[in-house]
């Protein structure tokens, strides 16, 4: 019989997402930076050139840690919390379908947080020259100075429906991935991989849906580092952002088609094995915090 004396409330939930979270951002930023190169078109070796293999662990790893830990904070914290809002249930009795539409709405908080960390994270990564010194804050003023307020949201089209597409499939699709990969992992006697696995897959099927919005934000938001007009501001958050990433996904899909998947690979490595690490670190921090929570 299972302890009815385990931690829970918002305190210790935010406590064990957070270690979870930032164990994985951690682990997980030079695939970031290789990512966010594949897509913005750049070479590894310019890169390298500006930054220095060292640059592959520090530049902008802050904004990522950052970013990325408010990000998967934010999405585990009301997934669940909103499944009970909108169905009156938990999470193992919701279907699929309804993990998904909650799913969606779980990643819109996140993108008000984020945002300005996202577009700091890769200003700083194409910044060849190293004009900001991997400054967050630098990057920031700059930006704020040149473009107005509405330019650290820049590419918020983008992000947003990469962040809802990929919540949406993650969750939706978790617990199916898990109890086939535990079983299989159990016959061939390694079960303790089984909720690696099944993350692993989660995250991997989520990119088919989201790397084309990803794939349009890079190229937005690379297009707005490069623009020298100081008196031009950049969309922020509203339909002027909607229309720009439609525009430029019309280019990309007119030049080729396949352009819309850059990166798709790393992608796959990147969001399979950050699902994969939140799946089986979730249950490692919540055993070792005493923590009350599911997904």
């Amino acid at each position: 019989m299972e302890s009815n004396n385990k931690r829970s409330g918002p305190f210790w939930t935010l406590n064990l997402l957070s270690s979870a979270a930032i164990a994985t951002a951690t682990i997980m930023y030079p695939v970031d930076v290789l990512r966010a190169l594949k897509m913005a078109n750049e070479t590894l070796g310019a890169f390298v050139k500006s930054h220095g293999i060292k640059g592959l662990f520090s530049q902008g790893v802050a904004a990522e840690i950052g970013r990325a830990s408010m990000m998967r904070v934010s999405k585990f914290f009301f997934f669940p919390r909103i499944c009970n809002a909108f169905y009156g249930k938990d999470v193992k009795r919701c279907n699929p379908v309804e993990k998904a539409i909650a799913g969606i709405f779980s990643a819109v908080p996140e993108i008000l947080v984020i945002s300005p960390f996202e577009v700091a994270k890769v200003g700083l990564q194409l910044d060849e020259k190293n004009h900001y010194k991997n400054s967050i804050s630098a990057f920031i003023r700059a930006r704020v100075s040149k473009s107005g307020v509405s330019s650290i949201y820049h590419g918020w089209a983008g992000m947003q429906y990469r962040q809802c597409s990929w919540t949406a499939v993650y969750f939706s699709t978790l617990s199916l991935y898990r109890e086939k990969s535990t079983s299989l992992c159990t016959q061939i006697g390694i079960p303790q991989f089984g909720n690696l696995l099944g993350g692993f897959m989660a995250g991997m099927s989520g990119v088919i849906f989201n790397c084309p919005g990803d794939v349009v934000r890079t190229v937005v938001q690379k297009k707005g580092f490069a623009n020298t007009n100081q008196t031009e501001k950049l969309p922020g958050i509203g339909l002027a952002s909607i229309s720009e990433h439609i525009r430029e996904a019309k280019s990309i899909f007119k030049k080729n088609p396949r352009g819309l998947y850059a990166g798709f690979g790393v992608k796959c490595f990147h969001l399979g094995f950050s699902g994969a690490l939140m799946s089986a670190l979730i249950p490692v921090f919540r055993d070792f915090m005493d923590v009350e929570y599911e997904i």
